[in-house]
């Protein structure tokens, strides 16, 4: 059986791994803007449904990982509060 600074350790290791995913995250979420930016530019010259469907689709992608952000986000702080409560 573990320790519980072996237990506090491994949610801290947890936790931190959480911050760098939620971060690399938030660059895939940047990247999609950046890619919404170029789909509207070209948009704007054409109706075609095609254009349309690229932009849904990568709104909902973006919205998507908003979404897992949020979420990641809320395990790393039951982590941490779990490491409160061990003391």
């Amino acid at each position: 059986m573990a320790s519980i600074e072996q237990v506090k350790a491994e949610l801290a290791q947890a936790a931190e791994q959480s911050n760098a995913t939620t971060g690399q995250i938030r660059a895939a979420i940047e990247g999609i803007e950046q890619v919404l930016v170029r789909l509207r530019g070209v948009a704007a010259g054409t109706g075609h449904p095609a254009i349309s469907a690229a932009i849904g689709r990568a709104e909902q992608s973006k919205q998507q990982l908003i979404q897992a952000a949020t979420t990641l986000q809320g395990s790393t702080e039951a982590a941490r509060q779990y490491i409160s409560v061990l003391g």
